[in-house]
């Protein structure tokens, strides 16, 4: 698959701070083979699963809240050499998914600046004002990064969508288990899929 620019976002940031810790500790060299190979640490085998598990449908699927709305305020929290913490401020537009109409829906995140160089491996956003969302996430004010974010213009959205719900309805029984889904969740997400992609549409 040719990543995009959204499916580099959903890579997990621990990856990189799992490699330091092998370097800091002047382990990495010893294990390098096996790391690379066999995935045979522990801890590195939960971080490539968690990176692998970015990309499933079931990370959509079984986001608490779904909601549509365009970038208010990002605000700075921490930064340090390696990654910049910040918080964004949503302006809610539409809920597809969860409880109660919120007019307003944060959620933190990583980031990066000329200063603070990229992490291999993300997930990382430069989220500035104005800019349109589509969140999955653990609840309207969450602070850990969405499941999945999807960033740009309306269609930007619609085309990133558009191709999950493509994507979705096409799944063989065997990439329906790959994806930890089954025909209920399948059918159920497409129906989710269709529901954003209205709200996007409408969208101001």
């Amino acid at each position: 698959m040719k990543p995009t620019p959204e499916t580099d976002l959903t890579l997990g940031t621990y990856s990189i701070a799992c490699y330091r810790g092998y370097m800091d500790g002047k382990r990495f060299l010893p294990y390098a083979l096996v790391l690379a190979g066999l995935l045979a640490s522990t801890d590195t085998s939960r971080v490539v699963a968690a990176n692998m598990r970015s990309f499933i449908e079931a990370v959509r699927r079984k986001a608490a809240v779904v909601y549509v709305g365009s970038v208010k305020e990002v605000q700075l929290l921490t930064r340090t050499k390696f990654d910049i913490k910040a918080r964004a401020v949503v302006e809610v537009s539409a809920v597809a998914r969860g409880s109660g109409n919120p007019r307003e829906a944060t959620f933190e995140y990583s980031s990066f600046d000329d200063k603070t160089p990229m992490l291999e491996g993300g997930p990382q956003y430069q989220l500035k004002p104005g800019i349109k969302v589509v969140v999955f996430a653990n609840s309207f004010a969450s602070t850990i990064p969405p499941g999945y974010l999807l960033q740009g213009s309306s269609a930007e959205l619609l085309q990133r969508l558009t191709a999950f719900h493509d994507s979705l309805s096409k799944m063989s029984p065997d990439q329906l288990k790959v994806n930890e889904i089954n025909e209920q969740d399948r059918r159920i997400h497409l129906e989710l899929y269709e529901k954003v992609r209205t709200y996007v549409r409408t969208s101001k």
